[in-house]
């Protein structure tokens, strides 16, 4: 059994489908089931997915030390076995957003493997950029909960949304990246501090850092409830303001530990105030 939970990614997969529940629950409306079956079927799509990549990455997962005991690079899956799951697992979550969103999220499911494995994948032992093609998938989660649960994908409220989901990856993978950058450079992967100057590279890095943090602020102000209001903005401010010394400091560890944390605590104050 455990095979099959790492070869599905569960984290990664759970906090998809908290991130679509988001978007459900979010929007509200009489169709919240229908967006609760939609998170459903992006947690099963996004471990499809991973499978997928497991697959497609295995050579390189096998030279990590932190990925070399996935199950299809130590050979614990055969590659037709763990297709076969895959395959499975994404057409169970794709038949969920057809039931739940129709064509429309249909479509936008279909759009994740073809960027996450189909882009993403291939670009990632070529450019440290290839986060900003891989993004645009992670940053779909909210969307497709919203639209489950009956909303157009064009609300400016679900946008904004989105807009932060992706900016607040690139960031934090980064990070992780740095964090274990000879891993990844010994298997083969482009990694920021590598491929780019560290004079350039910082810039950039602390570039992202506050442009997520200004939109999680905007985010927060809009959305939470009135008597928060004086609390939420000095509280990203200071968060924002760590990350970008620990950036600067090179504490990428503390960094990318407090990006992760800002995401959830925030969306929490909005649903607080949407419930």
């Amino acid at each position: 059994m455990k095979r099959y939970v790492d070869l599905m990614r569960y984290r990664v997969s759970l906090a998809v489908t908290a991130g679509s529940l988001f978007g459900a629950l979010f929007y509200g409306g009489p169709n919240v089931i229908d967006g609760v079956a939609t998170a459903i079927g992006a947690g099963l799509l996004c471990a499809g997915s991973s499978a997928l990549n497991q697959i497609q990455e295995r050579a390189y997962d096998a030279r990590m030390d932190r990925t070399r005991h996935r199950p299809v690079a130590s050979g614990a899956l055969s590659v037709d076995h763990a297709l076969l799951v895959s395959l499975v697992l994404m057409i169970s979550g794709l038949v969920l957003f057809s039931l739940t969103g129709g064509w429309p999220l249909l479509l936008l499911g279909l759009a994740v493997p073809v960027i996450y494995n189909g882009m993403y994948t291939p670009l990632k032992p070529i450019t440290p950029m290839a986060l900003l093609v891989g993004g645009v998938s992670g940053a779909l989660p909210p969307l497709t909960g919203w639209m489950g649960a009956g909303g157009s994908m064009t609300a400016p409220a679900i946008v904004g949304v989105t807009v932060v989901f992706y900016l607040w990856q690139v960031p934090h993978f980064w990070l992780l990246q740095e964090k274990h950058r000879e891993d990844y450079e010994r298997a083969g992967f482009a990694t920021l501090g590598k491929r780019l100057p560290k004079a350039f590279y910082k810039p950039l890095l602390a570039l992202w850092v506050a442009a997520y943090f200004l939109a999680l602020g905007y985010l927060a102000v809009m959305n939470v409830m009135a008597s928060v209001h004086w609390l939420m903005p000095p509280g990203l401010l200071f968060m924002g303001g760590w990350t970008l010394f620990s950036v600067a400091r090179e504490h990428n560890r503390r960094a990318a530990m407090t990006i992760y944390a800002s995401l959830p605590l925030t969306l929490a104050a909005v649903l607080a105030n949407t419930l």
